[in-house]
């Protein structure tokens, strides 16, 4: 324990600095950016995790951190950018799962109907919270807390602490990254709310053709209501398929963040 604790107190810089990208990937990362995820607690659990870390690292692989005080600030602020960015690229993937919800309000006619998400405080669509807390139960059920330490771990292994991972050099490549992420948001949301899409058109189509055999109907009356019990129904039909969807999605966030790590390494 006396060496531990000498180890510490010899690197405690270089353990800031790793406490501080675990900080920042906490603060956005799915499950521990929950509101009711208390901040001492958060400041806790990187502090940990970060000691396991760096205790798990050989002496010769400690990086050395600036000794002046400017360029320290400068690696700090440096490490807590990289964790944002890394715990930004994870929660994208809720984004998309938000506007599926968001799109399939819109056919389902709930579009007017918003309530709290209970992820950020904010009104949403009501489907797209749904989505949201099924989406967060597939992610802990798939044991994707246990990968984002994985991916706490390789970010180290990549790009160690104290390091330059932005640069002018890279400013294109970064940019590049940046524009088909966010634009891969909106068509995942499409993609996961296709299903619902194809079978309100299909009904829309149904009534249409209803209305021109038997003008009499009132379509205020019967097709809006057919039209939830519908969407409603076929959703149910298809979870199934959106969970199975939901593993191969956080597969590809994952891979996303090593491909952002990989762009930054030297």
């Amino acid at each position: 324990m006396e060496a531990v604790i000498n180890i510490m107190l010899n690197h405690l810089d270089v353990l800031l600095l790793m406490m501080i990208r675990v900080a920042g990937i906490l603060v956005l990362a799915p499950v521990f950016n929950f509101p009711g995820f208390n901040n001492l607690a958060k400041i806790g659990l990187s502090f940990m995790i970060a000691l396991i870390l760096f205790l798990s690292m050989p002496d010769g692989a400690l990086p050395v951190p600036p000794q002046e005080l400017f360029g320290y600030v400068i690696v700090v602020a440096q490490e807590l950018l990289l964790g944002l960015a890394i715990g930004f690229i994870l929660q994208l993937l809720f984004a998309a799962i938000l506007t599926a919800g968001h799109l399939i309000d819109i056919q389902l006619g709930f579009g007017i109907v918003n309530i709290i998400d209970p992820l950020w405080g904010a009104q949403v669509p009501m489907t797209g919270v749904f989505l949201q807390i099924l989406a967060l139960l597939i992610f802990v059920i798939f044991d994707g807390h246990l990968l984002l330490i994985q991916v706490l771990a390789d970010s180290f292994r990549i790009l160690p602490a104290a390091g330059s991972p932005f640069s002018l050099a890279l400013a294109g490549s970064i940019s590049d990254f940046i524009v088909r992420l966010v634009s891969g948001v909106l068509l995942i949301g499409v993609q996961l709310a296709m299903p619902i899409i194809g079978i309100i058109l299909i009904n829309d189509i149904a009534l249409g053709l209803v209305s021109r055999t038997v003008p009499q109907m009132n379509l205020f009356v019967i097709g809006i209501p057919l039209k939830i019990i519908v969407g409603v129904a076929f959703l149910w039909i298809t979870l199934p398929f959106y969970i199975d969807g939901l593993n191969r999605l956080f597969t590809l966030s994952f891979t996303q963040v090593s491909d952002f790590l990989r762009i930054l390494s030297p």
